[in-house]
Parts: C-alpha cells; sequence; structure tokens
C-alpha cells in the first residue's frame, strides 16, 4: 500500500509541474486584442437551467479557426490557478451586464447578471469579479478562480442592469430595468469585500426610483446604464437619443429618489447599456448591444455641464464589437483605470478589450 501511495503522489507532482511550466500569452498590454473575443464552451453541456456547464475555476479554450468561426483561436484549456487570455475567455453564467473598475484593488473589475437561470453556481443576486492583469489576461482572483462570485443579501435581483462605484468606494446596484415599463425600480448602495475572501456584499442602503416623464401608457422608463460623476449618480433611459437623468439621492433610505433630466444626444446615440468615463476625464464612452462611441470631454467641467457639453457633439471614434457568435449583446463596460483601453462584457459571456481609439491597422 505505501508503494502505491509514493507512486500517485509522483505522478501528482509530475502532473503539477507540467501545469506549472505552461507559457502564459506574452501579447503586450494595453493595445488592441486580436479579433478573438473570447473562447467556445461545449454547447452540449448544461446544467439543465440553459446554462453553459463551465466551471467558473476552469474555462474552456477556443476551437481552432474555421470557415463556420474564422474569429476562434486554438489553445490548450486553461486550468485552476493560471491566467488566461482575455482574447480566449469566457465568462462562467450568461446574461452580464454592468461593469465597475475597483478603486481599492488595482485590476478588480465586478460585473453583475440581468437575468438568466439561476443555480448554487450561477446566481443572480451576487457581483462576480474579473482581476485583469497588464499582460491582458484575466488573473485567479480567490482559491484559482477567474470569475468568482459572491453574494449580495437584501436586493433581490428583479431586473439588476449596472454597478457603479462612487467617491467613497461603495458599489451601487442598478435595479433599473423595466421591460414592462411598469416595473419597480431601486438603486442598491453596497460595501465592497475583500475579492479574495468569501464575504457577502452588504447592502446599506435601498432607495426606489421611476423616471418623472414615462412613455404613453408607462409608469417609467426601461433603463440599463448609470454614470457616478462628481459626486452624483447620473441614469441613461434605454430609449431614442439616450436622455441622462441625474439623481437626486434623499437624506433618509428607502425614501424616493428623485430623477431630474440633464441632457440627450444631438447625435444618434440610441439605446445605450453602457457608460463609462475615463480617469482623466477626457473620454465619455456610450455602447449598445452591439456598437461603441467614444466622445471627447471637457475635464475643466464638472457635474450637469461635464455631460451637457461631451453628448452634444460627435463621436471622435465608433466600432462595433467584433463577436465570434456574430451578436454578442454587449451591456457592461468600464474603462481600464490609468488608460485610454474599455473593457466590455456581454451577455452571450463574451468579454472584450479595445482602445477608444482607431489604431494604424485601422487607419489603413
Amino acid at each position: 500500500m505505501t508503494r502505491v501511495v509514493i507512486f500517485a503522489a509522483a505522478v501528482l507532482v509530475t502532473a503539477v509541474a507540467l501545469l506549472s511550466a505552461t507559457e502564459p500569452d506574452s501579447r503586450p498590454w494595453p493595445g488592441r486584442p486580436d479579433p478573438a473575443a473570447v473562447g467556445v464552451a461545449d454547447p452540449a453541456a448544461t446544467d439543465g437551467s440553459g446554462e453553459t456547464a463551465v466551471s467558473p475555476a476552469a474555462q474552456t479554450a477556443a476551437p481552432a479557426p474555421s470557415a463556420d468561426n474564422p474569429f476562434a483561436l486554438p489553445g490548450a484549456a486553461a486550468k485552476a490557478g493560471q491566467p488566461i487570455a482575455i482574447r480566449t475567455a469566457d465568462l462562467p453564467a450568461s446574461e452580464a451586464s454592468g461593469l465597475a473598475a475597483s478603486r481599492r484593488h488595482p485590476g478588480v473589475f465586478y460585473w453583475l447578471r440581468d437575468g438568466g437561470g439561476a443555480t448554487t453556481q450561477r446566481p443572480r443576486a451576487a457581483l462576480w469579479t474579473i482581476r485583469l492583469g497588464e499582460d491582458a489576461q484575466s488573473h485567479p482572483v480567490r482559491r484559482g478562480e477567474n470569475f468568482p462570485f459572491a453574494q449580495v443579501f437584501e436586493a433581490p435581483n428583479t431586473d439588476w442592469e449596472d454597478v457603479v462605484i462612487d467617491d467613497d468606494d461603495n458599489l451601487w446596484i442598478g435595479d433599473i430595468g423595466a421591460n414592462d415599463c411598469v416595473s419597480r425600480q431601486y438603486l442598491y448602495r453596497t460595501l465592497e469585500p475583500e475579492p479574495d475572501t468569501d464575504d457577502p456584499f452588504m447592502v446599506t442602503a435601498r432607495y426606489p426610483l421611476a423616471f418623472p416623464d414615462p412613455a404613453p401608457g408607462c409608469k417609467t422608463r426601461n433603463a440599463e446604464a448609470m454614470l457616478w460623476l462628481d459626486g452624483e449618480l447620473y441614469v441613461f433611459a434605454k430609449t431614442t437619443n439616450s436622455p441622462v437623468y441625474r439623481a437626486v439621492l434623499p437624506p433618509e433610505r428607502n425614501m424616493p429618489v428623485t430623477l431630474l433630466p440633464v441632457a440627450k444626444f444631438d447625435h444618434a446615440v440610441n439605446k445605450i447599456s453602457v457608460s463609462t468615463l475615463s480617469d482623466d476625464r477626457t473620454r465619455l464612452t456610450l455602447a449598445g448591444h452591439a456598437r461603441y462611441w467614444v466622445f471627447a470631454a471637457d475635464p475643466a467641467l464638472t457635474g450637469d455641464a461635464f455631460l451637457r457639453k461631451a453628448m452634444s457633439g460627435r463621436p471622435v471614434h465608433t466600432a462595433t464589437f467584433e463577436s465570434a457568435a456574430g451578436n454578442a449583446s454587449v451591456e457592461g463596460g468600464s474603462y481600464v483605470p490609468g488608460t485610454h483601453d474599455l473593457l466590455f462584457v456581454a451577455e452571450n459571456k463574451e468579454i472584450f478589450l479595445v482602445p477608444d481609439a482607431p489604431t494604424p491597422a485601422d487607419a489603413r
């Protein structure tokens, strides 16, 4: 029996050594990624909830390119505890919506789900984590998991759509979807736990809201994008010209939020699902399911004036998402802190890392 145990241990050590010898992706970053944005999981493997059965701790690599899927890349399956190149990464759950960069933890981003089946391994009332390295790879966050989640208590997910971080490092979850134009909408303020622990997100405040100018026959407006700017929270309605409203938070929790109209786009930017601002305040980027628009902003302006000025011009750059699936449905995005690169997540589990301006290759 002793010889068997020793032999088994030797095999295990050899296997670990081989995994450790795997070369990481060495593509320089920041910069534009390759056209491939995501790995593809086995479509036949499901967990009974309509979700593809991919463990958060072991992602599946993309298949080799083919006539049917020219964006796919070859590669070995990523193992637990190893980084995964963003261009081949695949989120562990569908319906990704909203993305916010942590200030306390460099490289950490939070995203949430706005729908989809809920299981023990793919909950909806939770925030999920990405740790992006300067090598353009997703790195493990907790116990070898690249995309772990933490539960959010006392905040039911009716239709979560976005998450932002305020000046005091609180996370704000926007339960602001209202596709039926009558659903109740809420803002939840939460405390950020240490991302490498099992600690949950604790809700410290809850505020109901409704748009002051609902569409005909409706009680409110559908919304999917929020922005924290100069101590204020702004909400974009998902409609023609994407009007934005400033949320006046009440002094007491559980009291209604007042939404004040601020501006709308002169350019044809409609039904946005993403809004994000660069750290240097020179770029405001908005995105819909298939395209993103980059607007020049004046860092000397603040608040409402900042948004009105940025939204009055034409975009300095616009591009579509190069989806391997053909229809990514992007609903979450954020600037990478300290850069003009953008990280986006999509409902179909794809992840995109793109610049906010044309590259030399685009100009040719």
